[in-house]
């Protein structure tokens, strides 16, 4: 009897073990943890998730890579430009780890408890959600039986079988573009210098672009098929190109599944093809189109029709384009503009161009084999120009003359010189940036950390601290779609905000009004005057334009909108936990900080309110709308007046009554909003029982009597908060005393926050809360606004 009880012991400790095995294969659920040295691993084998790290990048990535790849090469990374904090040898949930989280929302955190939500764009409405790795390399994070959230939306360097790549949901206010993103080197997995993907201007082409602005086309659409500059030689690919009114993409999968190919990007910009063969995997040679690929294959085009050089000769002759491989373009440009695009793209071999009625031209280019071009020469009464290789006599004209311009040059710069530094002093818009520079620049700062530098920050010589880019107004027509409805982010005071994009980077894109009485030097004055505010909680002003009337400010795009969307939605509430509401309140008091006494200006906010708070993708705090703000000069401590601007419930009582503002006026702001924070109510029509008209008085006559703790937002459930709310709580009502002389400075309430043990005065009871505010605004858009700063 005993030994088949031992062995009834035995088989149930291995049964349990085997269906946890089971359990955890492939699928994550609500409340379970994948640490460092877990992985989860697809139905089938083929695919594994799980952390990784490298001596170049030591911190925690999140990956997904073959099972049968011996070198683990992520072919997906999750958190790739935000890594977290790793410690080799610590178990359990002092590492990072990835989980479900209570509200049903897959997250990536560590010992600090700074979540990194993965599905930040799809929220979910329940805990009721799972998240799958699946056979095809898929993460998806299932909420009930529908698909809430899909790595495939997300590609980082690898285009894998069934991966698509193009544009989403288009005319939709969820315009969404995918792209590959090559990593910054062979070790790390942050972004890097090079995206692949549909040209989201020219939708008939499939380029590789580089950071500043070059680009290699590498496919194209001709109507029929779409056709590559190169030939692969496996022979195991099949290509479908997807256009209609609501989508645009390319995808592909493979004929023998049982050995699969794919694509990456490197961080020099090639594309790569491997495969997998038993258990190696192999990279697969291909080579560039020539005439002989082009007749056989249907899908090869000739890269190269000419040596491409600067000498090319293009001879007018009548006739017509032959049907298939023609790019139309209408563009409202001259004929020669035409010639431009044909010489500078070396596939091209043929244009023509035609008038339009409204005053514009009808570019056509044509990419496909001379011979069939020769065919049509006499059918057609439009006149082609085809392209020809230069005469020696024309390279020999062009080495002369290549020699003799740089003297030209060189004599005329000296002449010139005096004249652009006029230009440029008048603040010339042609002359003070050349546009590649301004792109480089505008680019490093999207890439740059706030706080640290970044390797994806390309070096710009000489380039002078905060010196802001000038770009052309058709980068900006092209980045907002010709300023869309669908990429229309909302309408402010001064303008339309629109959604703009610039490669891979989303950017804010601000159309001041034309009746703006701002002429071109002092709005220049202006930007460059706020451009020098640096600081990881203020929103980055990153370019601006002037073209004609228009004037326009570009700034970094906020995703997660305003921090009013969060407190005062009741669903989104509860998604901010303590540790990211005390996050966010530090936050705003450090970028205060920086405006009263470390920036280069002593800088009065005077409109400072919840919905000016803006949250980045990882939920860290900006202050935006700089629109009523205010300089006080070195020995000027407050000023006064008579026009009143603001919003009402954050406006300090001398600001109201007597057009009094200081540093003092915003501290009074900033105590508004921690109170509110806390409670996740707003202080404008405010009422409860013991008849206090605002949450001020409320705060006050619970924090008298000792009860802070019902002030707390009924979401935030960790009683262990407590006497962190009670601090909070204390604080906001110092800020808003009456007396703006009684308020602490921004210094104080940095100092508070970092020193919890200290003892703090009383605050008296704010007279102010008896005073009737009004309703404030809904929640707003993500919303820049910058008009009314007055430079000193």
């Amino acid at each position: 009897m005993k030994p088949w009880r031992a062995f009834s012991v035995v088989f149930c400790i291995f049964s349990c073990f085997f269906v946890c095995l089971s359990h955890a294969s492939d699928s994550l659920r609500h409340g379970q943890y994948l640490y460092r040295n877990e992985t989860l691993v697809s139905a089938g084998g083929v695919f594994e998730l799980g952390f990784f790290s490298s001596h170049a990048a030591p911190n925690g990535y999140l990956g997904i890579w073959f099972k049968n790849d011996k070198n683990q090469k992520p072919v997906w990374v999750a958190n790739r430009d935000s890594p977290h904090m790793d410690f080799p040898g610590v178990l359990g949930s002092s590492g990072v780890f990835l989980t479900i989280r209570y509200d049903g929302n897959m997250v990536i955190s560590d010992r600090r408890n700074s979540p990194f939500i993965l599905n930040y764009g799809a929220l979910a409405s329940s805990n009721n959600t799972r998240a799958t790795i699946r056979d095809s390399g898929n993460l998806i994070l299932m909420e009930g039986e529908e698909i809430l959230w899909q790595s495939f939306y997300y590609p980082t360097d690898t285009f894998l079988p069934g991966m698509k790549l193009g544009l989403f949901n288009m005319n939709t206010e969820q315009l969404r573009e995918q792209f590959l993103v090559s990593w910054f080197s062979a070790s790390v997995p942050a972004d890097g210098s090079y995206a692949l993907g549909i040209d989201p201007v020219n939708n008939t082409q499939f380029n590789v672009w580089r950071s500043d602005g070059a680009y290699q086309q590498i496919g194209l659409w001709d109507g029929h098929e779409f056709k590559f500059f190169f030939q692969s030689t496996s022979d195991n690919l099949n290509f479908s190109f997807v256009w209609n009114s609501k989508e645009i993409y390319l995808t592909f999968n493979n004929k023998n599944t049982s050995m699969p190919s794919w694509f990456v990007l490197t961080s020099n910009g090639e594309i790569d093809e491997f495969r997998m063969v038993g258990q190696e995997i192999e990279i697969v040679d291909y080579s560039l189109c020539d005439d002989t690929m082009a007749r056989s294959s249907n899908g090869c085009l000739v890269a190269k029709p000419s040596a491409c050089s600067g000498g090319d000769n293009f001879s007018n002759t009548r006739g017509s384009l032959p049907s298939s491989m023609v790019l139309s373009w209408p563009i409202h440009v001259d004929p020669y503009d035409c010639e431009i695009l044909c010489r500078n793209n070396c596939s091209c071999v043929a244009y023509a161009y035609a008038s339009l009625q409204d005053e514009g031209i009808l570019c056509q280019l044509y990419y496909g084999n001379k011979r069939d071009l020769l065919k049509l020469v006499g059918t057609g009464n439009s006149t082609v120009y085809v392209r020809g290789n230069a005469s020696k006599s024309d390279r020999k004209l062009l080495v002369v003359t290549v020699m003799v311009i740089p003297l030209v040059f060189f004599i005329l710069i000296l002449l010139l010189h005096r004249l652009w530094r006029k230009l440029n002093s008048l603040g010339i818009y042609g002359f003070h940036n050349g546009m590649r520079d301004s792109m480089r620049l505008l680019l490093s700062q999207l890439s740059s950390d706030d706080n640290a530098s970044s390797p994806n920050v390309i070096e710009l010589g000489t380039k002078k601290d905060h010196e802001l880019p000038f770009l052309s107004f058709s980068f900006i027509v092209t980045s907002t779609n010709n300023f869309s409805l669908a990429n229309k982010l909302g309408q402010g005071g001064f303008g339309p905000v629109y959604k703009g994009k610039l490669l891979e980077h989303d950017i804010a894109v601000k159309r001041l009004s034309k009746n703006s009485r701002q002429g071109p030097l002092e709005f220049k004055n202006e930007v460059q005057l706020i451009s020098k505010l640096q600081h990881r909680n203020l929103v980055k002003l990153l370019g601006c334009c002037i073209h004609r009337e228009e004037k326009i400010l570009i700034y970094e795009y906020m995703p997660n909108k305003s921090l009013d969307s969060f407190i005062f939605d009741p669903t989104k509430r509860r998604l901010l936990n303590w540790t990211q509401r005390i996050h966010i309140i530090e936050g705003i008091a450090q970028g205060l900080l920086y405006l009263h006494k470390y920036s280069r200006l002593r800088i009065i906010h005077r409109d400072l309110k919840i919905s000016n708070i803006l949250l980045d993708a990882y939920m860290n705090p900006k202050i935006s709308d700089f629109g009523m703000a205010r300089i006080l000069s070195g020995n000027e401590c407050r000023a006064k007046t008579n026009r009143v601007v603001g919003t009402y419930g954050y406006m300090s009582p001398e600001y109201v009554m007597h057009g009094l503002f200081s540093t003092e006026s915003d501290v009074f702001s900033f105590g508004v909003i921690v109170l509110e924070i806390v409670s996740g109510r707003k202080n404008a029509n405010f009422h409860e029982s013991d008849h206090s008209l605002n949450l001020l008085g409320h705060a006050w006559n619970l924090w008298k009597s000792g009860r802070c703790v019902e002030l707390m937002d009924s979401t935030l459930a960790d009683s262990s908060s407590t006497d962190s709310i009670a601090l909070c709580i204390q604080v906001g009502l110092l800020c808003v005393q009456d007396c703006a002389e009684e308020r602490p400075t921004m210094s104080d309430v940095v100092s508070m926050f970092s020193n919890e043990g200290a003892t703090l005065p009383t605050p008296k009871q704010p007279t102010y809360s008896n005073l009737i505010t009004e309703v404030d605004k809904p929640c707003s858009e993500n919303l820049l606004t910058f008009s009314a700063m007055e430079a000193r």
